[in-house]
C-alpha cells in the first residue's frame, strides 16, 4: 500500500467505503430516533463516497434491554442543517407521512412486546425491510447486529440464530465497557466451534482490557473492529491512545463508525486526521470491510 506523505483527513477516508457498524435503524436501540435523522446521515455519507452500510442494532437479549441511552453518551437531538429551511413543504410532508407509517407499523407488529435493545432477529428484519422501503438514496443497505456476549447470546449461537455479515460467518460481538462476562473465553470459543468468526467491536473502549488481554485475544485468532472516531479523540484521550497502540501493532481487522446520531458526523469527522503509515492502515481496514 502507498504511504501518504501528507495527512488524510475526515471524509476523505470514506470514498468507496463500507461501514460495518452503525445504529441507524430508528427506534430499535439507543441509536437513531427518526427516519429523517437516519436518512440525513446516510445522505452525508453518500456525499462523502460511502457505498455500503451495515445497520447493526444492539442485541442485548431480553435481560439486557431496555438499552439506556445515557450509558452510551446521552440522548441525541435532531441536528438541522441551514438548507433545511429552504426545503419544500412536500418533502417534509412525505417524510412525516413515512415516519407515521413506520411508527404505526411498530405498534402493530407481532413483536411489539419486545423491548428496545432486545429485539429478536425476526423483529429487526421486519423493521429493516420497512426502513429500506422508504430509503431513496444510493447506498447499499445491509442488516447485521451487534451482540452482547451473555447467556442469551450463547443460546442464539447454539440455535444458529444470528444476524451475520453477508459472508454468513462473521458476527459482531461486544461486552460491557467496564467488565467482561465471566465466561468470555468460552463464549468466543463456542462461537468459533459453531462455525462463526467473531469480530470484537471497539476493543479500544473496554476499560478493563490490558495489553495482555488484547494479545491473548489476537493470539487466539479473534478479529478486532476499530471505531475510527476513536482516532479523532471522540471518546477521550485514553481511548485515543489505546486505538493508536492497537493500530500500530496491526491488531485491527476492520473499522466502523458506530454512529448513533447525526451530530457526531457533523462535529467529529474533521478531527479524524492521520498521516503516513497510520493513514494507510486505516484505509486497509476500510478495504477489508468491503469483503464482508
Amino acid at each position: 500500500m502507498f504511504w501518504f506523505k501528507k495527512s488524510v483527513k475526515g471524509t476523505k477516508f470514506l470514498k468507496d467505503a463500507t461501514d460495518i457498524h452503525c445504529h441507524l435503524l430508528p427506534d430499535v436501540d439507543d441509536g437513531m430516533d427518526s427516519l429523517d435523522e437516519s436518512f440525513e446521515l446516510l445522505s452525508q455519507e453518500e456525499m462523502a463516497g460511502v457505498k455500503r452500510v451495515y445497520l447493526t442494532p444492539h442485541n442485548m437479549g431480553i435481560e439486557g434491554a431496555v438499552v439506556d441511552k445515557d450509558s452510551y453518551g446521552g440522548h441525541h437531538h435532531r441536528h438541522k442543517k441551514p438548507t433545511e429551511e429552504a426545503e419544500g413543504n412536500s418533502s417534509v410532508a412525505i417524510m412525516e407521512k413515512n415516519q407515521k407509517q413506520y411508527d404505526l407499523s411498530g405498534k402493530e407488529s407481532a413483536y411489539v412486546s419486545e423491548p428496545k435493545g432486545g429485539f429478536s432477529n425476526a423483529h429487526l428484519r421486519e423493521r429493516f425491510e420497512l426502513y429500506k422501503s422508504f430509503y431513496t438514496g444510493s447506498i447499499e443497505l445491509r442488516l447485521a447486529s451487534e451482540y452482547m456476549m451473555n447467556k442469551e447470546f450463547v443460546t442464539k449461537v447454539e440455535n444458529k440464530d444470528l444476524l451475520t455479515y453477508s459472508d454468513g460467518v462473521h458476527v459482531l460481538v461486544e461486552t460491557s465497557y467496564f467488565s467482561p462476562p465471566v465466561d468470555m473465553d468460552d463464549i468466543l470459543y463456542g462461537l468459533s466451534l459453531a462455525g462463526y468468526k467473531p469480530i470484537i467491536a471497539h476493543p479500544e473502549r473496554y476499560k478493563y482490557m490490558s495489553k495482555y488481554d488484547y494479545k491473548k485475544l489476537k493470539d487466539k485468532g479473534y478479529e478486532f473492529q476499530l471505531n475510527y472516531l476513536s482516532l479523532s479523540g471522540y471518546y477521550g484521550p485514553e481511548v485515543y491512545e489505546r486505538a493508536l497502540d492497537l493500530l500500530d501493532k496491526g491488531y485491527y481487522n476492520f473499522t466502523g463508525s458506530d454512529f448513533h446520531r447525526i451530530s457526531t458526523f457533523y462535529h467529529q469527522m474533521d478531527y479524524l486526521k492521520l498521516k503516513g503509515r497510520r493513514a494507510d492502515q486505516l484505509l486497509e481496514l476500510f478495504d477489508n470491510n468491503s469483503k464482508l
